[in-house]
């Protein structure tokens, strides 16, 4: 399948990336009611596929019933599909490009991208992240404090896996594999970095300035 994605000012496409937990899944949000973004997710975009009556989603739903890993060409072939289904020309892709046969891939589909670049320190990220709370019913989390989940009334709870030693292993594992492609892309000119260590209202303009109101999107 050809795919040829428009010119950056035309289609926005933003690559969100960094460690859990910076703020991604929150602005994500505000773009696509503010400003009429698509959010795509790759965890959820593999659901999506696997349900499909199709060669690709019979193929992804074999490898989720095996609790295998999504081989490179497979990923690739999930990033070609996903983006050319689009018809809006404002996407976010979240967790799609982490490492360096991800960017390979991407870059094969579009070098027409932007990624956005969430600077968080390992160490906040670890706060953050073991006194978040999680909706069980929904799989929804919430920050530190947070006791009832507030579109639901439901009672949040720990996820099992937010102890120190499984966020240290998903943090580092980040910061090995993620934190050199932002490094090399950086260098292509490629990275918006935005302050993720302010409040939520303070990260959400200085995305505005950096992608909305720079590129009249």
């Amino acid at each position: 399948m050809d795919f040829l994605v428009n010119n950056y000012f035309k289609r926005m496409i933003l690559v969100f990336t960094w460690i859990q937990w910076c703020g991604k899944w929150t602005q994500a949000r505000f773009l696509v009611e503010q400003h009429g973004f698509t959010l795509l997710e790759m965890g959820q975009e593999l659901r999506n596929i696997s349900m499909e009556d199709t060669p690709l989603g019979k193929k992804v739903k074999e490898i989720i019933d095996a609790w295998n890993l999504v081989t490179p060409d497979i990923v690739e072939e999930i990033m070609k599909e996903v983006i050319w289904r689009q018809t809006n020309d404002n996407l976010i892709l979240d967790g799609f490009v982490r490492n360096q046969g991800n960017k390979d891939s991407i870059e094969r589909i579009t070098t027409d991208y932007k990624v956005l670049f969430f600077n968080l320190s390992k160490e906040k990220a670890i706060e953050r992240l073991l006194g978040r709370m999680y909706n069980p019913n929904t799989g929804e989390t919430f920050p530190s404090g947070t006791k009832i989940d507030p579109k639901t009334w439901d009672k949040l709870i720990k996820r099992k896996d937010d102890n120190e030693k499984s966020i240290l292993t998903r943090i580092n594992n980040f910061v090995k594999t993620t934190l050199p492609i932002v490094e090399i892309q950086k260098k292509e000119w490629k990275v918006l970095e935005v302050n993720a260590n302010q409040s939520i209202e303070a990260v959400f303009q200085d995305i505005e300035k950096l992608v909305i109101k720079k590129n009249n999107c």
